[in-house]
């Protein structure tokens, strides 16, 4: 019997970026999926649009709405927990502005049973020019900073091997139900940006691997509910950098250190013309130092 997937996406002005959702999702090879969309109070005409769009789809949609915006973690964690309500195998966290093709699910989902991996990944391509957005990530667990392989490349058959990683976002991720028995879901301070580095490390913590599947393949509408580079942008990334810094770093003062001292050298000369959003990264980066995890959250 074919495993039930839980594909959770969460809304917020996402109206532009539905019909190639919903169109590439009504077309996949692998059918047993049951989408879950959680609304964040958008201020467009996402959560009517979503609406519409379930109704012309060969596939079963759940709409959350909520009544404010909660942010991205805790969208997220309203989709895992009615997704393992409902008993699904497997939860597909998803973003909306992207596009799949259509075997992504089947070979993803294929690749993880035939490997007996409990997290997978695709690869990712930009939406717009089909260069490399995810071929593989690295997570450097003494500084905590990131990176995607090959990111903005073109793709090539470099980028066409499984293989383990140690980072990946969860912009698209395949996850077993039985992570969150032992990992948790996502934590909601963080809001949005970070949200998925904390989840990816505490998956590292725990032992479990995450697999990169190149079969799996689909392309990216990059930033375009949050706005790249946008003051809302620099205050969520710089404030849960250190909050996380402080959830789990054992020398969080040196890493703090380090980063306001990165910040001082080189952060201001780029944002030099630009001194309000300079004022808004380092009362973010304060802000976060402050930052503790509630008791009882990984």
């Amino acid at each position: 019997m074919s495993k039930l997937i839980g594909i959770v996406t969460v809304l917020y002005n996402s109206e532009s970026v539905l019909d190639d959702f919903f169109t590439t999702l009504s077309k996949q090879s692998y059918k047993n999926f049951i989408l879950y969309i959680i609304d964040n109070k958008s201020q467009d005409n996402s959560l009517t649009k979503a609406k519409e769009l379930s109704k012309q789809v060969n596939f079963k949609t759940v709409i959350i709405e909520n009544s404010q915006n909660d942010g991205v973690a805790k969208g997220n964690n309203l989709g895992i927990e009615q997704a393992l309500k409902d008993g699904c195998d497997y939860v597909l966290l998803s973003n909306n502005d992207i596009v799949l093709y259509e075997d992504t699910i089947e070979n993803l989902l294929a690749s993880t049973e035939k490997n007996n991996v409990l997290v997978s990944v695709p690869k990712i391509l930009i939406y717009d020019n089909k260069n490399i957005w995810y071929g593989g990530g690295v997570f450097d667990f003494k500084t905590f900073r990131v990176k995607h392989i090959g990111i903005d490349c073109p793709d090539s058959e470099i980028y066409n091997s499984e293989k383990y990683v140690t980072y990946s976002p969860t912009c698209v991720m395949l996850i077993h139900k039985s992570v969150f028995d032992t990992v948790g879901i996502m934590d909601e301070k963080y809001f949005v940006y970070w949200d998925d580095t904390d989840f990816v490390y505490r998956l590292h913590k725990a032992g479990i691997k995450i697999l990169y599947i190149p079969t799996s393949c689909l392309e990216h509408k990059e930033s375009v509910c949050t706005g790249n580079k946008s003051d809302f942008f620099y205050r969520y990334i710089y404030r849960n950098r250190e909050y996380f810094i402080n959830k789990f770093s054992r020398f969080n003062n040196l890493l703090h250190f380090i980063d306001f001292l990165y910040l001082y050298t080189v952060m201001r000369f780029k944002m030099r013309k630009n001194l309000r959003q300079w004022k808004i990264v380092k009362e973010a980066m304060k802000e976060g130092c402050k930052m503790f995890p509630e008791k009882g959250v990984l």
